[in-house]
Protein backbone atom coordinates (compact mmCIF):
# COMPACT_ATOMS: atom_id res chain seq x y z
CA UNK A 1 0.00 0.00 0.00
CA UNK A 2 1.33 3.43 -0.94
CA UNK A 3 1.06 6.05 1.80
CA UNK A 4 1.49 9.80 1.30
CA UNK A 5 4.45 11.48 3.03
CA UNK A 6 6.51 14.66 3.21
CA UNK A 7 10.30 14.56 3.32
CA UNK A 8 11.09 17.36 5.78
CA UNK A 9 14.84 17.44 5.10
CA UNK A 10 16.53 16.43 1.85
CA UNK A 11 19.46 17.45 -0.33
CA UNK A 12 18.38 16.72 -3.90
CA UNK A 13 21.23 18.89 -5.14
CA UNK A 14 23.77 16.55 -3.50
CA UNK A 15 22.50 13.37 -5.16
CA UNK A 16 24.99 11.55 -7.44
CA UNK A 17 25.01 12.29 -11.18
CA UNK A 18 22.97 9.18 -11.99
CA UNK A 19 20.14 10.45 -9.75
CA UNK A 20 19.47 14.04 -10.87
CA UNK A 21 16.95 15.99 -8.77
CA UNK A 22 14.00 15.75 -11.19
CA UNK A 23 14.33 11.98 -11.58
CA UNK A 24 14.83 11.43 -7.86
CA UNK A 25 11.75 13.52 -7.15
CA UNK A 26 9.66 11.61 -9.69
CA UNK A 27 10.59 8.25 -8.13
CA UNK A 28 9.61 9.61 -4.74
CA UNK A 29 6.25 10.85 -6.00
CA UNK A 30 5.50 7.37 -7.33
CA UNK A 31 6.19 6.13 -3.78
CA UNK A 32 3.79 8.65 -2.21
CA UNK A 33 5.77 11.88 -1.79
CA UNK A 34 3.55 14.97 -1.71
CA UNK A 35 6.17 17.61 -0.79
CA UNK A 36 9.85 17.95 0.05
CA UNK A 37 11.96 20.53 1.86
CA UNK A 38 15.38 20.92 0.25
CA UNK A 39 17.88 22.21 2.78
CA UNK A 40 20.73 24.64 2.20
CA UNK A 41 24.12 23.96 3.81
CA UNK A 42 26.23 26.83 2.47
CA UNK A 43 25.68 29.83 0.23
CA UNK A 44 25.85 28.06 -3.15
CA UNK A 45 23.80 25.08 -1.95
CA UNK A 46 21.23 27.47 -0.51
CA UNK A 47 21.02 29.14 -3.92
CA UNK A 48 20.60 25.69 -5.48
CA UNK A 49 17.83 24.85 -3.02
CA UNK A 50 15.97 28.03 -3.92
CA UNK A 51 16.34 27.29 -7.63
CA UNK A 52 15.00 23.76 -7.15
CA UNK A 53 12.03 25.06 -5.17
CA UNK A 54 11.16 27.42 -7.99
CA UNK A 55 11.52 24.86 -10.78
CA UNK A 56 10.30 21.54 -9.34
CA UNK A 57 6.70 21.00 -8.22
CA UNK A 58 6.27 20.21 -4.54
CA UNK A 59 9.75 21.37 -3.50
CA UNK A 60 10.41 24.05 -0.87
CA UNK A 61 13.74 25.46 0.29
CA UNK A 62 15.75 26.56 3.31
CA UNK A 63 18.86 28.76 3.42
CA UNK A 64 21.74 28.62 5.84
CA UNK A 65 25.24 27.46 6.76
CA UNK A 66 25.83 23.99 8.17
CA UNK A 67 27.99 24.25 11.32
CA UNK A 68 30.80 22.60 9.38
CA UNK A 69 30.76 25.68 7.11
CA UNK A 70 30.25 28.23 9.89
CA UNK A 71 33.53 29.97 9.09
CA UNK A 72 31.98 31.18 5.82
CA UNK A 73 29.64 33.56 7.63
CA UNK A 74 30.04 37.18 6.53
CA UNK A 75 27.92 40.33 6.31
CA UNK A 76 27.56 39.73 2.57
CA UNK A 77 26.27 36.19 3.08
CA UNK A 78 23.95 37.43 5.82
CA UNK A 79 22.44 39.94 3.41
CA UNK A 80 21.94 37.35 0.69
CA UNK A 81 20.33 34.92 3.13
CA UNK A 82 18.03 37.69 4.31
CA UNK A 83 17.03 38.38 0.70
CA UNK A 84 16.54 34.72 -0.21
CA UNK A 85 14.54 34.13 2.97
CA UNK A 86 11.95 36.53 1.63
CA UNK A 87 11.21 34.33 -1.40
CA UNK A 88 7.80 32.63 -1.46
CA UNK A 89 9.06 29.05 -1.36
CA UNK A 90 11.77 29.52 1.28
CA UNK A 91 10.26 28.08 4.44
CA UNK A 92 13.06 27.98 7.04
CA UNK A 93 16.54 29.08 8.09
CA UNK A 94 19.21 26.42 8.24
CA UNK A 95 20.54 23.98 8.53
CA UNK A 96 22.43 25.65 11.32
CA UNK A 97 23.45 24.67 14.80
CA UNK A 98 26.51 23.17 16.47
CA UNK A 99 28.57 20.07 15.73
CA UNK A 100 31.29 19.59 18.32
CA UNK A 101 32.45 16.35 16.68
CA UNK A 102 34.41 18.64 14.34
CA UNK A 103 37.81 20.04 15.25
CA UNK A 104 37.17 22.93 12.87
CA UNK A 105 35.54 25.35 12.60
CA UNK A 106 36.14 26.17 16.22
CA UNK A 107 33.32 26.10 18.73
CA UNK A 108 33.47 29.88 18.98
CA UNK A 109 33.03 30.30 15.22
CA UNK A 110 30.17 27.79 15.14
CA UNK A 111 28.40 29.52 18.01
CA UNK A 112 28.72 32.93 16.36
CA UNK A 113 27.23 31.60 13.11
CA UNK A 114 24.44 29.83 14.99
CA UNK A 115 23.50 32.99 16.87
CA UNK A 116 23.42 34.95 13.60
CA UNK A 117 21.06 32.37 12.12
CA UNK A 118 18.78 32.56 15.16
CA UNK A 119 18.57 36.34 14.76
CA UNK A 120 17.86 35.97 11.03
CA UNK A 121 15.11 33.46 11.73
CA UNK A 122 13.54 35.85 14.21
CA UNK A 123 13.78 38.76 11.75
CA UNK A 124 12.07 36.79 8.98
CA UNK A 125 9.86 34.87 11.42
CA UNK A 126 10.87 31.58 9.84
CA UNK A 127 11.56 28.35 11.77
CA UNK A 128 15.07 27.07 12.38
CA UNK A 129 16.40 23.77 11.04
CA UNK A 130 18.91 22.72 13.69
CA UNK A 131 21.82 20.33 13.28
CA UNK A 132 23.07 19.25 16.70
CA UNK A 133 25.80 16.72 17.35
CA UNK A 134 27.67 16.36 20.65
CA UNK A 135 26.45 19.83 21.57
CA UNK A 136 22.92 19.66 22.99
CA UNK A 137 23.56 21.58 26.19
CA UNK A 138 25.25 24.45 24.37
CA UNK A 139 22.53 24.57 21.70
CA UNK A 140 19.86 24.74 24.40
CA UNK A 141 21.79 27.44 26.24
CA UNK A 142 22.03 29.63 23.15
CA UNK A 143 18.38 29.14 22.23
CA UNK A 144 17.29 30.10 25.74
CA UNK A 145 19.15 33.41 25.54
CA UNK A 146 17.64 34.51 22.22
CA UNK A 147 14.21 35.53 21.07
CA UNK A 148 12.89 32.78 18.79
CA UNK A 149 10.54 32.93 15.79
CA UNK A 150 6.84 32.22 16.35
CA UNK A 151 7.41 28.69 15.03
CA UNK A 152 10.76 27.88 16.67
CA UNK A 153 11.81 25.05 14.39
CA UNK A 154 12.98 21.44 14.26
CA UNK A 155 15.93 19.40 15.48
CA UNK A 156 16.65 17.59 12.24
CA UNK A 157 17.92 14.00 12.19
CA UNK A 158 17.35 13.85 15.94
CA UNK A 159 19.72 11.41 17.66
CA UNK A 160 19.59 12.58 21.27
CA UNK A 161 18.30 10.94 24.41
CA UNK A 162 14.76 11.23 25.71
CA UNK A 163 15.94 13.84 28.22
CA UNK A 164 17.42 15.91 25.38
CA UNK A 165 14.23 15.40 23.38
CA UNK A 166 12.17 16.75 26.29
CA UNK A 167 14.34 19.88 26.46
CA UNK A 168 13.91 20.47 22.73
CA UNK A 169 10.16 19.98 23.02
CA UNK A 170 9.99 22.34 26.00
CA UNK A 171 11.53 25.05 23.81
CA UNK A 172 8.78 24.56 21.25
CA UNK A 173 10.76 22.53 18.72
CA UNK A 174 9.75 19.52 16.67
CA UNK A 175 11.83 16.32 16.43
CA UNK A 176 12.58 14.89 12.99
CA UNK A 177 13.51 11.22 12.67
CA UNK A 178 15.70 9.86 9.88
CA UNK A 179 16.67 6.39 8.69
CA UNK A 180 18.86 6.04 11.77
CA UNK A 181 15.74 5.00 13.70
CA UNK A 182 15.72 1.78 11.62
CA UNK A 183 19.31 0.82 12.49
CA UNK A 184 19.86 -2.23 14.68
CA UNK A 185 21.89 -0.29 17.27
CA UNK A 186 19.35 2.56 17.60
CA UNK A 187 16.98 1.11 20.18
CA UNK A 188 17.43 4.25 22.32
CA UNK A 189 16.17 6.34 19.41
CA UNK A 190 13.21 4.05 18.78
CA UNK A 191 12.36 4.61 22.44
CA UNK A 192 12.33 8.38 21.81
CA UNK A 193 10.09 7.83 18.79
CA UNK A 194 7.66 5.86 20.98
CA UNK A 195 7.54 8.55 23.67
CA UNK A 196 7.48 11.70 21.52
CA UNK A 197 4.12 13.51 21.30
CA UNK A 198 2.46 12.73 17.99
CA UNK A 199 1.91 16.41 17.15
CA UNK A 200 5.62 17.27 17.42
CA UNK A 201 7.16 14.64 15.14
CA UNK A 202 8.43 14.78 11.58
CA UNK A 203 10.40 12.45 9.30
CA UNK A 204 13.19 13.00 6.80
CA UNK A 205 15.69 11.25 4.60
CA UNK A 206 18.66 13.65 4.82
CA UNK A 207 19.36 12.17 1.40
CA UNK A 208 21.76 11.22 -0.03
CA UNK A 209 22.85 10.14 3.47
CA UNK A 210 21.50 7.70 6.08
CA UNK A 211 19.50 5.26 3.98
CA UNK A 212 17.14 3.22 6.17
CA UNK A 213 17.16 -0.54 6.51
CA UNK A 214 16.81 -2.44 4.14
CA UNK A 215 18.68 0.08 1.93
CA UNK A 216 21.44 0.87 4.42
CA UNK A 217 24.75 1.41 2.67
CA UNK A 218 23.10 2.65 -0.52
CA UNK A 219 22.56 6.21 -1.64
CA UNK A 220 19.49 7.40 0.24
CA UNK A 221 16.57 8.98 -1.59
CA UNK A 222 13.10 10.26 -0.67
CA UNK A 223 11.41 7.18 -2.14
CA UNK A 224 12.82 5.21 0.81
CA UNK A 225 11.14 7.31 3.50
CA UNK A 226 8.14 4.96 3.95
CA UNK A 227 10.58 2.45 5.49
CA UNK A 228 11.34 4.91 8.28
CA UNK A 229 7.67 5.70 8.77
CA UNK A 230 6.90 1.99 8.97
CA UNK A 231 9.41 1.38 11.76
CA UNK A 232 8.14 4.33 13.79
CA UNK A 233 4.54 3.22 13.29
CA UNK A 234 5.45 -0.28 14.48
CA UNK A 235 7.15 1.11 17.59
CA UNK A 236 4.15 3.33 18.37
CA UNK A 237 1.64 0.57 17.49
CA UNK A 238 -0.02 2.87 14.98
CA UNK A 239 -1.25 2.37 11.45
CA UNK A 240 1.47 3.69 9.07
CA UNK A 241 -1.07 5.59 6.98
CA UNK A 242 -2.59 7.26 10.02
CA UNK A 243 0.83 8.16 11.40
CA UNK A 244 1.89 9.56 8.04
CA UNK A 245 -1.15 11.81 7.95
CA UNK A 246 -0.12 13.20 11.34
CA UNK A 247 3.47 13.70 10.19
CA UNK A 248 2.28 15.51 7.07
CA UNK A 249 0.08 17.82 9.14
CA UNK A 250 2.96 18.57 11.52
CA UNK A 251 5.34 19.39 8.68
CA UNK A 252 2.81 21.63 6.98
CA UNK A 253 2.22 23.44 10.27
CA UNK A 254 5.89 24.05 11.06
CA UNK A 255 6.89 25.18 7.59
CA UNK A 256 3.54 26.85 6.74
CA UNK A 257 3.22 24.71 3.62
CA UNK A 258 0.07 25.09 1.52
CA UNK A 259 -2.53 22.36 1.82
CA UNK A 260 -2.02 21.54 -1.84
CA UNK A 261 1.60 20.58 -1.12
Amino acid sequence: MTIPFIDSHAHLNLMPPDSPPAQTLERAKRSGLVALVNVGTDLERSRESVRLSETLSGVFATVGLHPGDADQWSPEIAQEFLSMAGRDRVVAIGETGLDFSYDAPSREIQELSFEKHVRLAKERDLPLVIHCRDAFERVFSILKTHSLPSRPGVFHCFTGSWEEARKALDLGFYLSFSGIVTFKNAEYLRDVSRRAPSDRMMVETDCPYLAPVPFRGKTNEPAYLPETIGVIAHERQENPGTLSETLIANTRTLFALPESA
